[in-house]
């Protein structure tokens, strides 16, 4: 009887998996939040490809144009996707980033818990609206990797955006270590910030300046650190140190694919940050014609 009232204990002690919860008892309004997002985002995206497609030839916004790919494309048919998907890219990062370093240090120096919470999941509510938009417009037309890359962004980040209960069991019934652990992982869209910024440089800029300098070693600094060396830091010290404590609760298994998550997004980084670096640090650092076709 001891045995059986100590394994019953145990059981009792489990907590639900939070994305079987997200499935099987979903949470309207937060959908609905997602959903207005999703929409704002939408609209961007499409208005803003719209103006860049139908420009007059040799403007700024017509710079920013590339050539409609697809069967039905014209000779000189142009198409300005690629454009918005980096005007909402700029927004997302700004935004999530802005969100993600104020929370974190909110939370390290004993700020207003409940307020750091509120704003991370609208932060993250913001960036799933983000990432459906631009898995359907541009990982459907043009890098089929988005859809994979965006799937497991919402996937994984999904359960602590929703307020009543599943951010909890996403921090084994502390909400705030959820949201630390995935406002941490954010800190590498302040790399994105850069690297769109670098997008327009390219496609407006006809001489070398030292704002393509600036922008680019503020790139070659910030990727490699806040997504790799970032990475790291999570695993080792925030979410490796708490295995006992989730796998207590019979969610052990987020463990594993939170590790999984950032190991992939470190590994994909080491990668990006090879291919800014190829033709070494000089070239990377300095603008040039043959940048436009990078």
């Amino acid at each position: 009887p001891r045995c059986r009232g100590r394994r019953e204990g145990t059981r009792r002690k489990e907590m639900e998996n939070p994305y079987g919860l997200s499935l099987t008892a979903p949470s309207l309004p937060y959908l609905a939040r997602i959903g207005i997002f999703s929409a704002g985002f939408a609209l961007i995206n499409v208005s803003f490809a719209k103006s860049v497609a139908g420009a007059d030839a040799g403007g700024a916004m017509e710079a920013l144009s590339s050539p409609r790919q697809g069967k039905s494309a014209g000779k000189n048919a142009r198409s300005g996707l690629t454009a918005a998907t980096t005007v909402c890219s700029l927004l997302h990062s700004f935004v999530t980033s802005a969100a993600a370093v104020w929370v974190v240090f909110a939370l390290a120096l004993g700020g207003d818990k409940d307020l750091a919470i509120s704003i991370w999941q609208w932060a993250l509510a913001f960036s799933q609206g983000y990432f459906v938009v631009d898995a359907l417009v541009y990982g459907t037309q043009r890098e089929s990797w988005v859809l994979v890359h965006h799937s497991w962004m919402v996937i994984a980040h999904h359960p602590i955006g929703e307020p009543t209960r599943l951010c909890s069991l996403m921090g084994a019934g502390d909400c705030s270590v959820a949201v630390w652990l995935s406002a941490t992982g954010y800190f590498a869209e302040i790399s994105t910030v850069f690297l769109c910024l670098r997008f327009f440089q390219i496609k407006w800029m006809t001489e070398h300046n030292i704002w393509y300098t600036i922008n680019s070693a503020c790139l070659l600094a910030t990727y490699p650190t806040m997504r790799v060396g970032g990475a790291i830091a999570i695993l080792v010290g925030s979410l490796w140190p708490r295995w006992e404590e989730y796998s207590r609760n019979g969610l052990g298994s987020l463990v594993v694919f939170t590790t999984v998550t950032y190991v992939a997004m470190a590994a994909m980084s080491s990668f990006y940050t090879f291919v800014l670096l190829r033709k070494g640090v000089r070239h990377a650092l300095m603008f040039s014609p043959a940048s436009k076709e990078q």
